[in-house]
């Protein structure tokens, strides 16, 4: 338990102290575009629905920030870790395999968290976005478990050996994921067959549970099974390719 604090205790050091763009792109991108939607793009908005579009804008720049943070954060740190030849050195360390991983995957958990409650904030303090304690918190864990598909994906992305080929297909993945699953514009301004594809993806369902949650509703069924099939079937991919990979190199 001691060495996954500590190692858990150094990445986050090395994810949150030491690296500005992560800060930028997870943060201050999400936190801009909301007070930029909700107090500049906010016109023809009935004043009687106002609470409820600062409340929903909050809930989908909440999980855009995760997302990226998943995506981004996750995938670099892998590959920057086997560059610098990390697991060569776990193999010849006692410390194991499940304490490494384990110690990223709690990681992540932490950072992803500090991001909702600083979205949260702003929600509250500066749009007056009101909710019990229960209902933050769970709206918070809901959007931690609609986007666990899109850490399996990095771990997926982290298999491209140059960082800058990952960047660039982080990009490709996360702004069209981001922008059909409604999380900019609700899915009904888009065609018929945008808005079945956007049913059909787990980051629309990791907004719209939360969204659920914070009226007072439970969560739609469909989205618990389709973020959870989303997650095993990317972790199977993941390890079948991460298999396939050690295989090419011995």
């Amino acid at each position: 338990m001691n060495t996954l604090i500590v190692q858990t205790k150094t990445d986050l050091n090395r994810s949150l102290f030491r690296s500005k763009p992560f800060i930028f792109f997870s943060l201050g991108m999400p936190v801009g575009f909301y007070l930029l939607f909700t107090k500049v793009f906010n016109m023809g908005v009935p004043e009687e629905y106002m609470s409820v579009f600062y409340k929903d804008s909050m809930i989908q720049m909440a999980t855009y920030s995760v997302m990226i943070s998943s995506l981004f954060s996750f995938s670099m740190t892998l590959i920057e870790d086997r560059k610098q030849g990390v697991k060569q050195f776990l193999r010849l360390s006692p410390m194991p395999e499940s304490i490494y991983y384990g110690s990223k995957i709690l990681t992540q958990f932490l950072i992803n968290s500090l991001l909702l409650i600083v979205i949260f904030l702003v929600g509250h303090f500066v749009n007056g976005v009101q909710m019990d304690s229960m209902t933050w918190l769970t709206s918070g864990l809901w959007i931690l478990y609609g986007c666990l598909p899109i850490v399996a994906l990095a771990t997926i992305v982290s298999l491209v050996k140059d960082p800058n080929t990952a960047s660039v297909l982080n990009n490709m993945i996360l702004m069209p994921l981001a922008i059909v699953s409604g999380l900019w514009w609700p899915i009904d301004m888009f065609p018929e067959v945008v808005q079945k594809i956007a049913t059909g993806l787990p980051t629309y369902y990791a907004a719209q549970g939360a969204k659920q949650l914070a009226a007072g509703q439970l969560p739609d069924g469909k989205g618990i099974l389709i973020i959870f099939i989303y997650f095993v079937g990317i972790m199977v991919l993941s390890i079948y390719l991460n298999g396939r990979k050690e295989e090419i190199k011995r």
